[in-house]
């Protein structure tokens, strides 16, 4: 069986287009989207159709749920909430009814049948919370924790920090695609993920995919994305990568 991960698509539409063209030659099985799917980006509605219409699985990213219902006062810095509840207002304008109970209602974990005796857990950021950021060098012991929550699958798939990294430990692996649409490791290609079972085991391959950032940027205008936001996303687009504190 091979299974395609994305992940973090954040209404990037040009990066999705072209990470599904690429899974489209790898002669795949299915496609898993971890979240993440329409907030932050200037095309959440083409976003969220490409993903109804073209993966198998999804399950609930924080984003998503920002979308549907709105970014509370703690869950982001308070110098980005008034940017951020923009950016919210924005895509929430262009989604329906139907759109928005689709991504409240996607659920927080997956455990998903890879072949007849292996199974794969799947979620966002932890099995039971789409928030906390567990980044690729966090502690084994965090890892190891999510076994609690399901300890028969062999692999463990989560999104949410926008880099591609994996972890083996006892036996399991630990895998992150990366982000589709905001890829936060120096690398401005779309970053997905390839899972392939065979009778030795279960075998990742990371994907990196380029595309039409110079357009992407020109969305944020043409869609009249909230313009605090422009210059972070820019930057984003164009670098992979957060810019630097100051």
């Amino acid at each position: 069986m091979k299974l395609a991960v994305i992940s973090d698509i954040h209404g990037n539409r040009q990066a999705l287009e072209a990470v599904l063209d690429d899974i489209s030659t790898q002669r795949t099985d299915a496609v898993l989207c971890l979240g993440d799917i329409s907030f932050r980006g200037p095309d959440p509605k083409g976003c969220l159709e490409l993903v109804q219409k073209h993966t198998d699985y999804a399950v609930l990213g924080n984003a998503d749920l920002w979308a549907a219902r709105g970014i509370n006062e703690g869950e982001v810095p308070d110098a980005a909430l008034t940017m951020m509840r923009a950016e919210q207002q924005f895509t929430q304008a262009l989604l329906s009814e139907e759109d928005l109970h689709y991504l409240a209602s996607l659920p927080k974990n997956l455990e998903i049948p890879f072949s007849n005796k292996t199974q794969l857990f799947a979620f966002h950021a932890t099995p039971e919370d789409p928030f906390p950021p567990v980044l690729k060098d966090a502690p084994d012991d965090t890892f190891r924790s999510w076994t609690a929550a399901d300890s028969r699958a062999e692999a463990y798939v989560y999104g949410h920090v926008h880099t591609a990294h994996h972890r083996t430990l006892d036996g399991k692996l630990f895998l992150n695609p990366g982000s589709v649409g905001l890829p936060f490791d120096g690398d401005p290609r779309a970053s997905y993920l390839l899972l392939h079972k065979d009778e030795h085991g279960v075998h990742p391959a990371f994907r990196r995919v380029q595309y039409d950032i110079p357009r992407q940027v020109k969305r944020l205008e043409e869609t009249g994305y909230p313009g605090a936001a422009h210059p972070l996303l820019t930057y984003i687009y164009e670098n992979g990568a957060l810019p630097p504190q100051k």
